[in-house]
């Protein structure tokens, strides 16, 4: 015992120091006294000890940075043994009248021998365990790393929180009924024949960044915010209903529904950057307008795409075995393989219990070794996205060529649970130092259930690249060879927008999304601060809920009428931005453009405005009804129908639109369901 004091007494509280040491005297006093007659002494210090490792292991639990290193120890999520000074005579009499269905399934402890193994409540293989208790999760890094399955022990079980920067953890059923390692049966992954908390999906982690509130323009006339062109969202949302289900408003970032669809501005090669603003009356909010500001990226040909040093970064652990998640990801190398030309370069490099280099940089020109490298791949093992990512990042440096874009594409559930580090912030320190040094990356998410958004998000966030999540084919069909050029040439990184309204004009506004790109309005000009990228020909919308004044001298034009009231600024929209390390001549050079907002864009009721501006318009009220906000409670899935359909008509060709209007009559009839 006195060792077990001695190697953990750091983790210990005063109080249980103090127990321990007066178990540590008895066993001193009592050393001379026959074996026999000390077990009755050393049963109640033994037990204390016993009790003690199992707090220390679950306060480590708790523990961020313990939390990764308890669940991450091997392929099983299993805890490493702990020397306690047990006699085993004591233990072994024990094991074997134990019951085993009487055990409690997050507490299994086995005492053998010297030594004391605490096993996590799932492992990657073998038949379902018993059922576990679900916990909240606390922080956002904790979420981020979070293991296949590991559940932290604490009394209190999962709740529905809805704090801003709070993360929730969704254990839902998958609908294929396939536990962990693709074992059939209906199962969930977290032990039992149905996930806990009553959701449907398993182990989906997600992060709830609040929703905006209306802000009186006398008080804050500054929107500040980073812009970025991620739609997993959306794709995410489309697999969910696909599925029969109504996806967690956690899921749910409006501005990512916005910018799932096509906004109509005409595409450009002149400029970085053009600004463009407009609105209607809002259909959604009586006496509202809606105003939309759109930056349209410069435009690159195919043709003038610069040449790419490409790293495939795969995911081949156990839980790419689940729905041929690997599969997909095959199918969608290939895709992207297809479109690669003359001077493009592809590494592979892949993890599962540890991280290996599978294909060193190879010419395009070889195309045919590459694909039988993709082919190739096989699940297995644990997920140490920790060594993929460093072997990657390693050969990306060792390979980097000035004026070529240089890119990781790391395609996986997001899940990290092995490895000599599954936190968070070690993770995105490294991706963010390797995106300052010009190494960029793109992620690419499958699957539904055990899936980590969060850290999707978080990494192509902090890489200077994009997420998508593919749900089906043509997903990636669009993201790997309609969009490759935009997905691969970075135009602009660190691109924040900052929207200035006349207080004498506007009386409230509300940005609608954006929540997780907040900036600080003192930190539009300060190019430290982290913000969005942007690729070739990629168009970036932001819409606002905009409450006009009385204006004494104008109103807003009437089309009933052919009064035209003087035109007045409403505000004024500005972006800045840096250019990308593959601009050569350019690099690093940061440039600000602006221009105004004028009332007169803002007239006309919402039946009489574009039709992609109706589009997006929907597509955020849509969101704003799946994500709960308090602005949409009065407002029913069932009355966008109507307006989604017709939209749909108007643009028959439009494959977006015509899954827009589908999903919310899906969505429409679970609600219903539901009530």
């Amino acid at each position: 015992m006195k060792r077990f004091f001695d190697q953990n007494r750091h983790q210990l509280t005063d109080l249980e120091k103090e127990q321990v040491w007066q178990g540590i005297r008895g066993e001193l006093k009592d050393q001379t006294t026959p074996r026999r007659a000390r077990r009755s002494v050393l049963k109640p210090g033994l037990a204390l000890a016993a009790v003690l490792a199992v707090a220390i292991f679950l306060r480590a639990g708790l523990d961020k940075t313990g939390f990764g290193n308890l669940m991450g120890a091997s392929r099983h999520n299993q805890v490493e043994l702990v020397e306690l000074a047990i006699d085993p005579a004591e233990t072994e009499p024990a094991r074997q009248d134990r019951d085993p269905a009487a055990v409690p399934a997050a507490k299994d402890v086995a005492a053998d021998r010297n030594k004391v193994e605490i096993k996590s409540a799932v492992t990657e293989t073998g038949a379902p365990p018993p059922p576990v208790e679900q916990s909240r999760v606390l922080a956002e890094a904790d979420a981020l790393s979070k293991p296949v399955g590991a559940l932290k022990q604490m009394n209190t079980p999962a709740v529905r929180g809805g704090r801003t920067e709070e993360i929730r953890r969704m254990a839902v059923q998958a609908t294929n009924g396939l536990g962990t390692g693709g074992t059939e049966g209906n199962w969930s992954v977290t032990g039992g024949t149905k996930p806990p908390n009553g959701e449907q999906v398993e182990l989906m982690y997600f992060e709830h960044t609040g929703v905006n509130p209306f802000v009186a323009a006398e008080d804050d006339n500054l929107s500040t915010f980073a812009i970025d062109v991620d739609n997993a969202s959306w794709t995410l949302t489309r697999n969910y209903l696909a599925k029969g289900m109504l996806p967690p408003p956690d899921a749910i970032r409006v501005e990512e529904f916005v910018n799932a669809f096509d906004p109509g501005w005409a595409a450009q090669e002149d400029d970085v950057f053009q600004l463009h603003s407009g609105g209607a009356a809002s259909r959604f909010g009586k006496g509202y307008h809606l105003l939309r500001v759109g930056v349209v990226g410069k435009t690159v040909s195919d043709e003038a795409r610069l040449p790419a040093n490409l790293i495939f970064v795969i995911d081949i652990s156990g839980s790419m075995r689940r729905e041929d998640r690997l599969e997909s990801v095959k199918s969608a190398l290939h895709v992207l393989l297809d479109e690669l030309d003359e001077g493009d370069s592809v590494g592979l490099v892949v993890y599962g219990s540890r991280g290996e280099i599978r294909l060193e940089p190879t010419d395009i020109s070889e195309r045919s070794k590459i694909a039988a490298a993709i082919d190739g791949l096989m699940t297995g093992g644990s997920t140490n996205v920790h060594e993929g990512l460093d072997l990657a990042y390693a050969m990306a440096r060792k390979n980097y060529e000035a004026g070529k874009v240089n890119r990781l594409i790391l395609c996986s559930d997001g899940v990290a649970n092995s490895g000599g580090s599954t936190e968070a912030e070690e993770i995105l320190s490294l991706v963010r130092k390797a995106s300052d040094e010009g190494v960029t990356i793109s992620t690419i998410g499958f699957g539904m259930g055990n899936y980590n958004d969060v850290l999707m998000e978080k990494l192509a966030d902090k890489g200077d690249g994009n997420y998508y999540y593919v749900d089906r084919p043509a997903e990636a069909q669009r993201v790997f060879r309609e969009n490759l050029t935009g997905m691969l040439q970075t135009i602009a990184r660190e691109v924040k927008v900052q929207v200035e309204f006349d207080p004498e004009v506007v009386d409230r506004w509300r940005l609608l999304g954006y929540e997780n790109r907040d900036v600080a309005d003192r930190d539009f000009r300060n190019d430290a601060v982290d913000a969005g990228e942007v690729g070739a020909g990629h168009q970036v919308t932001a819409l606002y809920e905009l409450k006009i004044k009385n204006l004494p001298d104008a109103e807003l034009d009437d089309p009933r009428t052919d009064r035209q009231s003087p035109d007045i600024r409403v505000g004024t929209v500005r972006l800045r931005h840096e250019a990308p390390a593959h601009d050569t001549p350019r690099a690093g050079q940061v440039e600000e453009i602006a221009a105004d907002i004028m009332l007169s864009s803002l007239t006309g009721d919402f039946a009489g405005a574009p039709v992609r501006l109706r589009v997006q318009a929907v597509a955020a009220e849509f969101a704003e009804i799946l994500r709960r906000s308090f602005w949409a409670k009065e407002s029913r899935l069932a009355d966008l129908v109507t307006i989604a359909d017709g939209l749909a008509a108007e643009l028959p060709d439009d494959q977006q639109v015509r899954d827009l209007a589908t999903m919310i009559r899906q969505a429409a009839d679970l609600e219903d369901e539901q009530q």
